[in-house]
């Protein structure tokens, strides 16, 4: 979608229109501007002085144009066929020319909505539905808004407006996919939205698999609800559907990575690193600015070790997008695991009550910081006080994780107790895995192995 300059002051930003049933939807100015057949300036300015019905997104430093053929057509009809012809930057065409400009026009608007369709629409090159989009003017800003919200990766706010845009139209299967991978990212422990969210991602999934099934998205949203659940066996089919739907399908090859990583998703899994970083290397190739792909390969380096090549991962997204705390406090940790401790307290120190990262997320760079800086008392506070927005398995293997990276074996050893009461399985993944290597031969850890049958 084009983004357009940012609305001056005293322009309205919003026009409502009298109905949902509004035709087709011209996403950006150009496809505005072809479809009536006037330059792009020219259209700009019968906005302003009128007031040629034009719908705006707000995003933070811009907003997008969008408009309806029908509310275009009974403007033009209104104003008859000759609306603009004296306008000092339109020249007057010979009919001759008029009718080749009219016709080449008409093809022009074509080929942009058609464009705009195959590259804009949420769900990629698959096959679509008469339920993935929608014509309900209020479904889609909120559909827009959410999908900004979730590619910024602030979920919670988008899973309200993503609840809004189903609302306004319960068969908007787009939208249902859209909430249901919101849900299913709200459900890991580092956002701490637990067995609610996870459940109603299945729900929303549910709903999106009924109204578009034939689509990536879908897919991919069903993935991330299984990834919820632990439903490994699952969480690979769908991700491997969508990409046979759409081999584009970045997020679903990063959904693969994530079933392979050394991070905690789940405990019924094997892990194999290596294949991970496969995944999300081909994921960025084919979308450098997909975050979470990103930030999960970050993780992934980590802990195998590759700090370095953590750090330079996380230069490069963090020049790309400033803004992205999660990045500076992954790349803060890989600093502060390679022995840099002045860049990993530059990065991690102002995270504390940051809303542009899960709390819990948060809590566990933080306490790492402060138990590699000999400040136990803040470090157990923090860390502790994860557990007191999910109890869940995955939630105590982190906090154990954290806890063994900063030397506190007695503790670590604590919450992979607790992990493996709450889910058998763990113990032997945790015997496994690459994240607990350096604490697995403590003696403590493999006392507690050893209960579960693993010697």
């Amino acid at each position: 979608m084009t983004s357009d300059p940012a609305t001056p002051a005293h322009v309205s930003t919003i026009h409502e229109p009298p109905d949902s049933r509004l035709g087709d939807r011209l996403d950006g100015w150009k496809a505005i501007a072809a479809h009536l057949g006037r330059d792009i300036r020219t259209v700009q300015r019968w906005e302003l002085s009128e007031h040629l019905p034009i719908h705006r997104l707000e995003h933070k430093q811009r907003s997008t144009a969008y408009a309806f053929t029908i509310e275009l057509d009974a403007w033009i009809a209104k104003r008859g066929p000759h609306t603009g012809d004296s306008d000092p930057t339109v020249a007057a065409p010979a009919p001759r020319t008029r009718l080749w400009r009219w016709l080449a026009g008409a093809l022009l608007a074509i080929g942009v909505v058609v464009a705009t369709v195959l590259t804009l629409r949420p769900f990629g090159s698959s096959r679509t539905s008469q339920h993935d989009d929608t014509k309900n003017p209020e479904a889609y800003s909120a559909f827009a808004e959410g999908n900004a919200l979730y590619a910024s990766r602030q979920y919670r706010d988008a899973a309200i407006a993503l609840e809004h845009a189903v609302s306004h139209d319960p068969n908007y299967g787009a939208a249902w996919a859209s909430l249901a991978k919101t849900y299913g990212r709200l459900s890991q422990p580092m956002w701490a939205g637990g067995k609610a969210a996870s459940d109603r991602a299945t729900e929303a999934a549910a709903r999106a698999a009924t109204l578009a099934p034939g689509v990536a998205e879908t897919h991919i949203a069903i993935s991330l609800a299984a990834r919820a659940r632990g439903d490994v066996k699952r969480w690979r089919a769908e991700a491997q559907r969508a990409i046979e739907l759409d081999p584009r399908a970045a997020e679903a090859l990063g959904l693969l990575g994530d079933s392979y990583s050394a991070y905690v998703y789940a405990c019924n899994r094997d892990q194999n690193p290596e294949l991970a970083e496969t995944y999300y290397r081909r994921a960025m190739e084919l979308k450098p600015n997909l975050v979470t792909a990103a930030s999960n390969r970050a993780h992934n380096l980590r802990r195998m070790g590759r700090y370095a090549d953590c750090v330079d991962l996380m230069n490069g997204m963090i020049k790309a997008f400033p803004d992205g705390t999660p990045m500076l406090a992954e790349r803060g940790a890989c600093r502060l695991l390679a022995g840099d401790i002045a860049g990993a307290t530059e990065d991690i120190a102002p995270l504390r009550g940051n809303p542009k990262i899960a709390p819990a997320g948060a809590l566990v760079y933080l306490g790492l910081l402060e138990l590699k800086i000999g400040r136990a008392e803040d470090a157990i506070r923090d860390l502790e006080s994860v557990m007191q927005l999910d109890q869940s398995a995955r939630a105590e293997l982190i906090v154990a994780e954290a806890y063994g990276g900063g030397g506190d074996i007695a503790r670590a050893t604590t919450h992979l107790k607790r992990a493996f009461d709450l889910d058998p399985s763990c113990a032997t993944m945790v015997a496994t895995s690459v994240a607990f290597k350096p604490i697995r031969n403590a003696g403590p850890v493999t006392s507690l192995l050893a209960q579960y049958g693993i010697r």
